[in-house]
């Protein structure tokens, strides 16, 4: 006897509520979700916009660039996702109006692959800074000023 798993079906786009985007693409506060999911049997991660007025988990509250010129060696994830948390983590406070420490609220990255660090037409340097709840529930409305 031979048993075979199968593989869920892919999301359609209907199934996800938002407007589908590039992760890269998202600004300072837009509310969002990602979703995984599987396609061709390779993991994939769906990022879609929301209102912050619906409930979402993630908001971007800062967006920057890491300090290297064009072209430059990848410098590795770890390098680049530690200025990013470390900086994320100064501007914070001016977000959501507390310290990160007294907070309810997750930091979170989005960073350059070492794809799109090194290639010559994209260059690309841009960080995301992004929170969510610590445990996991959806926001409803910004977390700009918010205490959380």
């Amino acid at each position: 006897t031979t048993t075979t798993t199968s593989e869920p079906a892919p999301l359609a786009p209907t199934d996800i509520p938002g407007e589908p985007v590039n992760q890269y693409d998202l600004r300072v506060r837009d509310c969002f979700d990602q979703i995984e999911d599987r396609r061709d049997g390779l993991p994939v991660t769906i990022t879609t916009r929301l209102p912050c007025d619906d409930p979402h988990h993630f908001e971007v509250f800062a967006q920057l660039t890491y300090p290297a010129e064009h072209p430059s060696v990848f410098p590795g994830d770890g390098v680049i996702r530690d200025f990013a948390l470390a900086s994320c983590y100064r501007l914070f406070p001016g977000w959501v109006g507390r310290d990160y420490e007294t907070s309810t609220l997750e930091i979170g990255v989005i960073v350059p692959t070492q794809d799109n660090f090194e290639n010559d037409a994209a260059r690309y340097r841009g960080i995301h800074c992004w929170v969510e709840h610590v445990d996991g529930e959806p926001m409803v409305g910004t977390s700009r000023d918010s205490g959380w």
